[in-house]
């Protein structure tokens, strides 16, 4: 006897109303929705290749079905529908999760003794393999978990064929019409639904007792049956999207032989009236293969194309702020990047500088207006160079990989040591002239204040650029850069002579004074017969800038190499390479620096409400563990419990200047440190509070020997305590976006109702006329003056 049971579809919804808040903590991009042909092989094979991630958004729940639908064919899993989240305003469907068909694990029914059990089609064996996609606010829909490992051998990877209804357009269904298989039937009843105006599910199956294997099936309406009533009438009942009213309309099919399927029994008047359905994708998945099922216009709205939405994008050429040659394009452009991606990228950068007017951004186009370099910084960029813009590092380690995007980047640390970017920029070539432009953009972006030491890799064109750019900044070149290299340019001495670089980086590293490293240089070129080595006479002849004796009284807010903020590439490489369409990446980098800007915030909350365990009772520990942050004041104490194990000797004292002479116990090296008894200012010979603004334990050892009991405010710089931040920016720009952010609160609390509304704007056009009065009064005096 043939077995009978009630079946969903692979697809039909579990739905679950969950509590739990809805994760903001994401990166997100936009995903094309623009209209393609979903014929065109490109765009198949777009959407078959592409991998998802965490931050994929999409134009609707349906295109994140196609999406992975087809990543699960490609890779040879089946996928089904766990959990779903339904907004509690209108019961939409806010949050589904599609894993793997072999997620979870079947769970054994009770009172089932001595029942037959049927053999599954698929075990469930607990594959946490998985993708969760939320609606955002603003209606697109964002992958926010993902998991791609499964825990069991996948099968071999299936084809996705893409169906129109249109296709089934001459064919209506009729009692013996014949199908080569079961999914082949539910393919075209699916068809004839999606036209004729109604949505189907699965009804009835039944298996073969021999094989397990589908022997029929039965295809009715949605609004067949009737909807169950609820027995707690206090329970909040659930608007269903389809209400059940007893419709008829079947479509049943049955085997017959081995290779047919024949319609057994057909019913098709509808109790309800029929009308255009949602615009929904249907999945039919066999052995071999996928069908997808949708609408022409639905499958070209979810081609997955991850572009920026072009309804950002400018669709004239009238490319502002520093674009140039505003001509007509002559010839296809042969630029890194397209006529396409410039106009979305330029409408872009409009779009957030109209939202937010301190965005600043700077465009150059070649002849066909092709963007060559995109230069752009926020308004968190432009407040956090105010605050932390004194170091400054120029970033350009990703422009020697040919498969990442040519990306530039000025960055520096904040007052938690954490990474803060003060702009970026995409340059296609690199050359003296573009450093030049990229250099006067950035500078004007950050109000003209000039930083005080500038770091980058060692490259002429850079050097070259910024002597003429920044006379006034400290140029300095990337030590830890320049002996990476030298390890590839000196490979052969580095292999033959293994105590070499041990050697040359005790040269670089361990002198105290110029004359020590001059002698330490001589000394090892000597030892290695490298005189004449044309790479180490290059770096001789720019010693100043890239050997830290040279500049150790030159602040580059470096405290610790073991306290800076973990490196990029990592992150780069992963999304940003040459294949990330760039408005995608435009809007990711964004995203990713609004996740710096979170973690900047928890750091401030953290140093507000907690304070450091001391480990001495030190009046300047204690000083010290309310002004620094975290971060730095751990590294302070370091330095002070290091100079507990100093001992000095005066060596001049003239009774307003004293030396002395500082030398840790076992160990010959020895500090100057110069005290002035006239105002506690001491200056040691290891500049360490020059170069980066903490006393360090040569000078502690000469105060606590001096019974100076806490540190004067000269030695507290702001930019590493907790106040660092606080304090008024004179930039009309950041001005402007402080009031912007109060007008908006203000918008929102005085349209909460009509007598609000009215004496919101009423007091808003007294506070306006109040402030343009003020503002004649200020030009007016300083007229007079």
């Amino acid at each position: 006897m043939e077995n009978a049971s009630n079946e969903d579809d692979p697809l039909r919804d579990n739905l679950v109303d969950l509590n739990d808040d809805y994760i903001e903590n994401q990166i997100a991009f936009d995903v094309n929705s623009e209209l393609v042909d979903i014929n065109n092989d490109s765009n198949k094979e777009n959407l078959q290749n592409s991998e998802p991630f965490v931050g994929m958004e999409f134009e609707s729940e349906e295109a994140a079905k196609v999406f992975y639908m087809a990543y699960a064919s490609r890779v040879g899993f089946s996928v089904r529908i766990s959990k779903s989240r339904r907004s509690r305003n209108d019961e939409s469907i806010i949050m589904r999760r599609f894993v793997c068909s072999k997620e979870g694990f079947h769970t054994k029914k009770q009172n089932d003794t001595g029942k037959r059990k049927r053999k599954r089609a698929i075990i469930r064996e607990g594959c946490h393999a998985m993708i969760e996609v939320s609606q955002k606010y603003y209606g697109r829909w964002v992958v926010i978990k993902l998991i791609k490992e499964h825990n069991h051998v996948v099968a071999a990877p299936s084809i996705v064929r893409y169906v129109a209804p249109e296709e089934y357009a001459q064919l209506e269904p009729f009692e013996g019409m014949e199908f080569p298989s079961h999914e082949a039937a539910q393919t075209f009843y699916y068809a004839y639904a999606s036209r004729m105006g109604f949505d189907v599910r699965i009804r009835l199956s039944r298996r073969s007792p021999k094989d397990e294997t589908f022997v029929m099936r039965r295809f009715v309406c949605t609004r067949e049956g009737a909807t169950p009533c609820e027995e707690n009438e206090n329970k909040r009942k659930r608007n269903r999207a389809a209400p059940r009213e007893g419709c008829q309309a079947m479509f049943e099919i049955v085997k017959k032989d081995q290779d047919k399927w024949v319609v057994s029994k057909l019913f098709l008047a509808h109790t309800h009236e029929l009308a255009n359905v949602p615009n929904k994708v249907h999945y039919i998945q066999s052995n071999s293969e996928v069908v997808v099922l949708a609408k022409t216009s639905v499958l070209r709205e979810n081609s997955i194309a991850p572009t920026l939405n072009p309804q950002l994008a400018d669709p004239g050429r009238n490319f502002e702020s520093q674009a140039t040659n505003d001509q007509e394009m002559i010839e296809p452009c042969r630029s890194a990047f397209g006529l396409d991606d410039t106009q979305k990228l330029l409408g872009y950068f409009k779009r957030l500088n109209a939202e937010n007017p301190t965005f600043s951004y700077a465009f150059q186009v070649d002849k066909n207006d092709c963007l060559t370099h995109a230069f752009w910084a926020d308004a968190k960029a432009r407040t956090s160079y105010y605050y932390f813009g004194d170091a400054v590092t120029l970033e350009t380690s990703f422009v020697e990989n040919k498969d990442l995007l040519p990306l530039v980047m000025f960055s520096g640390v904040n007052h938690h040591l954490q990474w803060e970017m003060f702009g970026c920029a995409l340059l296609t070539d690199f050359t003296e002239a573009s450093y030049i432009w990229l250099f006067q953009n950035w500078i004007a972006a950050m109000g003209s204040h000039h930083p005080t030491s500038l770091t980058t890799v060692y490259n002429e064109a850079i050097g070259s650029a910024i002597a003429k750019v920044f006379p006034q900044t400290h140029h300095l070149y990337s030590t830890a850069d320049i002996l990476k290299r030298s390890k590839d340019i000196l490979a052969n001495i580095y292999f033959r002579c293994a105590s070499f670089e041990g050697e040359f980086y005790g040269c670089i590293y361990e002198p105290e004074t110029v004359e020590m490293s001059e002698l330490s240089w001589k000394k090892v070129l000597d030892k290695y017969d490298l005189d004449d080595n044309s790479w180490l006479q290059s770096l001789y002849r720019i010693r100043q800038k890239w050997v830290p004796v040279y500049f150790k009284d030159v602040f580059t807010a470096d405290l610790s190499a073991s306290q800076r903020p973990e490196s990029l590439r990592n992150i780069f490489e992963k999304y940003f390479n040459r294949r990330t369409a760039l408005p995608v990446f435009i809007s990711l980098f964004e995203h990713l620096m609004a996740g710096w800007s979170e973690r900047e915030a928890l750091e401030d909350l953290a140093a507000s409400f907690t304070r450091p365990i001391l480990r001495t009772p030190s009046n300047m520990m204690k000083q010290l563990s309310e002004i620094y942050t975290i971060t730095v004041f751990n590294i302070f104490e370091e330095e002070f419990v290091e100079s507990l194990g100093y001992y000095i000797s005066s060596l001049d004292n003239d009774g307003l200047i004293a030396v002395y002479s500082v030398t840790k116990e076992d160990s010959e090296a020895t500090c100057r440190v110069r005290y002035d008894n006239s105002g506690d200012r001491a200056k040691c010979s290891c500049c360490k509070f020059e170069s980066c603004g903490i006393l360090c334990r040569h000078i502690l050892r000469v105060f606590l020997a001096l019974d100076v009991r806490t540190i004067p405010d000269v030695y507290i710089l702001k930019r590493w305590t907790k106040e660092a931040k606080n304090g008024f920016v004179m930039d009309e720009c950041l001005r402007y976006s402080e009031l912007q952010r109060d007008a908006l609160r203000y918008a929102r609390e005085g349209s909460t109702s009509g007598e609000v509304f009215t004496f919101a704007q009423q007091t808003l056009q007294v506070a306006f006329a109040e402030v343009v009065h003020m503002k004649q009064e200020t030009f007016s005096r300083c007229t007079l003056r």
